[in-house]
């Protein structure tokens, strides 16, 4: 009730209230298109996130013809974003109040995160370390070469002995001091 079906797809009442669809034919005629996000109504009454798409038709000498819209449901992707955006705030929330150090890296030893224990573990600040290799800034010279071999390894064949165990190894502070470092690796499944 109260939606109006008409340039592509029914509006919810309160876009009709506010003259919203004229609104959006006003644009695509004076821009030639109009591009929004915005909810419709379904046959059965039921809301949905659309992206909207009106382009104006007009013949070869600029007259207005008519409009061409499309709308396409968008609220899986929505929906997905959304997932993605409070999974994030809560790995933020995991990354910053752990008192351990925790430091991620991609499948070429990059560092893609490094937590504020991190930062106070090993002498560097977050700025200072990301992209850069973990095996040049925190890992002894003697033993990078290994280092570089097992990740090698574990990206060939999945396989690593190290990984899921706690060991202890030695560690390199920023002012280039050793010292004992218990770890754990831990795989995370990625494309």
């Amino acid at each position: 009730k109260g939606a109006r079906q008409g340039d592509g797809g029914p509006h919810p009442p309160e876009d009709v209230a506010s003259s919203k669809p004229e609104k959006e034919l006003a644009v695509a005629k004076a821009h030639g298109r109009f591009e929004d996000e915005a909810v419709r109504i379904r046959k059965d009454g039921s809301r949905f996130v659309a992206s909207v798409i009106i382009t104006a038709l007009r013949d070869q000498d600029g007259n207005l013809q008519g409009y061409s819209k499309v709308t396409r449901d968008i609220g899986e992707r929505k929906e997905a974003e959304s997932a993605l955006r409070r999974s994030e705030a809560r790995k933020t929330a995991i990354l910053g109040s752990s008192l351990d150090a925790i430091v991620t890296i991609d499948h070429k030893g990059g560092i893609i995160e490094w937590n504020t224990a991190a930062e106070k573990t090993f002498g560097y600040s977050r700025d200072e370390v990301l992209g850069k290799e973990l095996a040049g800034l925190i890992i002894p010279t003697r033993s990078r070469d290994a280092h570089r071999r097992g990740l090698a390894h574990y990206l060939k064949t999945g396989e690593g002995p190290v990984i899921g165990k706690r060991i202890e190894v030695a560690a390199l502070h920023a002012d280039g001091h050793e010292f004992p470092l218990e770890l754990s690796i831990t795989a995370i499944p990625g494309g």
